[in-house]
Formats: structure tokens, C-alpha cells, sequence
């Protein structure tokens, strides 16, 4: 049982510890690498490249993992300019037998392209920046479905807040400065089935679905799945200050053992019903225990 929750966990390498065989799950350490793209519509499309390392303690762990995504010409706030996001965020979690609680807090930048407001002769420019802070905690539970498969129904917790900074700069030359703060609490219920595969299990496929409410999705920047947080920074910055969102998610994440401490993983994310075009989400990385 220990074994098949450890391929279970691999599954989610990109976004939390990976443990992918028994001679694996004795790694005290775990590092990696992801990136991917976030699609919505003809134009708005997103990267990121992430990077962590993970620390197993017993049937817990700790991970510090940080996170840039590069908006490209995705609609930011106001006037819709684009914006890009580093964030730096420290995890942890532990097993207790079927069920598994995770909890997270997490600090970063929101960077907004320059607004240009008004013709050339009369033209305010206004640049923003945003410090934001996340911090949330999921329960998991695994029921094992047959020999090599495993139901997931989770529930997640978020609360989220996003600090922004304007500076206008004036046709007469006078500075202007304005601060607003955002805060969004959002809530995630999802369900997962794993399937394990290949020789000694050491393969495993995930898809799952979700469903996922915010109060504000301005500020809302989950980071549990790794699919869905992409979508989130997707909704985060091209909403409109204040406005709640509901909708729904579907996908798929893969694990391969490679080497008997090197795993590749894939995702897919599928968003149906979130203000604005719909959006895919797609990456992989890699991953090595030692």
C-alpha cells in the first residue's frame, strides 16, 4: 500500500514531492524542473518555467519551489495590459494512512506592462506592481480501487491577496500615486483517479476533474494542482478587480520512471466556464531523487 501511494504521489512531481518506487521512496531529496504554456483563445497565451527542491521526512515532506510566468500579450488589470508574476512559495505535507493533508503559503511579484492613457499630446502613463502573498492547505483522500488503482476526492482552501502600486505620470509632468489591495478566497473540490502501470508500477496515469469558486479570482493563485494553479494566474491577471469567478476544470498528469530515481511528468488542463475564452494548460518536467 505504502508503495502504490508513493507512485500516486510521483504523479504530481511537477508541483509536489515525487516518490516513484521503493528504492526511490528511500530518497531523502527530490529536485526538478517544469515548464509549459497556458493557452486561451487566438492570442492570450501564457509560459512559465518552474524549479524545487523537496525534503521526504518519514510520510511527510517539505518543498521550497519557485515560479516565473512570462504573461506574453495575456490582458492584464484595467485598461488590459499585459502582466508576468514570480512567485516563491514554501509546501509541506504528511500521509496518515488513507488520508493526506497539504498546506502551502507563498510570497511574489506582479509585474504590469506601462498603460498609456490619452492621446500623444495629453498622454498619462501609468506603471503598476503588485506584491502577492497565498497561503492554503488541501485533504486528500486515497481509495484504492482494484490492485493498481487509486480514487482521489479532494478539498481545497485558499486565501489569496494581491497589493498594487500605480504610479501616473502626468501630461503637466506631476506624479500621481495610487495603492489598492485585492483579497479573494476560493475554495476547490476535485476528484482524481490513478492508475499504475509498467513494469513493478512504476509507471502512472491521473486524470481528474474540478470544480473551483473564488470571491475574487483577481487575486486567486491556488497552487495544489499544477494545471489548475497555470489557470489561475491566467484568471488572476486578466479579471477585472473584485470579480468572483466559478468554473470548472478536467485533465490529466502522467508519471514515468526512467531510472530508478529519474521521473519525466505531463499535464494537460482543460478549463470550461471562466470569464473570457476558454484555456488549456500544458507542460512537463523532470525530476531526480537522491
Amino acid at each position: 500500500m505504502k508503495k502504490k501511494v508513493a507512485i500516486f504521489w510521483a504523479l504530481h512531481a511537477i508541483a509536489t514531492p515525487a516518490l516513484a518506487s521503493e528504492s526511490d521512496s528511500e530518497s531523502q531529496w527530490r529536485v526538478g524542473l517544469s515548464g509549459g504554456a497556458t493557452l486561451a483563445g487566438d492570442v492570450d497565451d501564457q509560459t512559465y518555467a518552474s524549479a524545487f527542491i523537496t525534503r521526504n521526512i518519514d510520510d511527510g515532506y517539505v518543498q521550497l519551489s519557485a515560479t516565473l510566468v512570462d504573461a506574453g500579450n495575456a490582458q492584464g488589470l484595467i485598461f488590459a495590459v499585459p502582466a508576468s508574476s514570480q512567485q516563491l512559495r514554501l509546501s509541506g505535507g504528511i500521509g496518515l494512512d488513507e488520508v493526506s493533508l497539504d498546506a502551502y503559503i507563498s510570497v511574489g511579484r506582479r509585474k504590469f506592462d506601462d498603460e498609456l492613457i490619452g492621446d500623444d499630446g495629453n498622454a498619462i502613463i501609468v506603471n503598476s506592481n503588485g506584491n502577492v502573498f497565498g497561503i492554503g492547505g488541501s485533504a486528500t483522500y486515497d481509495l484504492a480501487v482494484g490492485e493498481h488503482g487509486f480514487l482521489s476526492p479532494s478539498i481545497a482552501v485558499d486565501f489569496n491577496s494581491v497589493d498594487i502600486g500605480r504610479a501616473a505620470m502626468l501630461a503637466s509632468g506631476r506624479l500621481a500615486t495610487v495603492e489598492e489591495k485585492e483579497e479573494g478566497v476560493s475554495g476547490t473540490l476535485s476528484l482524481t483517479y490513478t492508475h499504475l502501470f509498467g513494469h513493478d508500477a512504476n509507471h502512472g496515469i491521473s486524470p481528474y476533474v474540478a470544480l473551483v469558486a473564488s470571491s475574487n479570482s483577481t487575486a486567486f493563485s491556488p497552487g495544489s494542482n499544477v494545471g489548475g494553479s497555470r489557470m489561475a494566474q491566467l484568471v488572476a491577471i486578466r479579471n477585472q478587480p473584485g470579480q468572483g469567478d466559478v468554473w470548472a476544470e478536467f485533465g490529466a498528469s502522467a508519471s514515468f520512471a526512467v531510472t530508478d530515481q529519474l521521473r519525466l511528468s505531463l499535464f494537460a488542463t482543460q478549463s470550461i466556464g471562466f470569464v473570457g475564452p476558454e484555456a488549456t494548460s500544458l507542460g512537463g518536467g523532470i525530476s531526480l531523487g537522491f
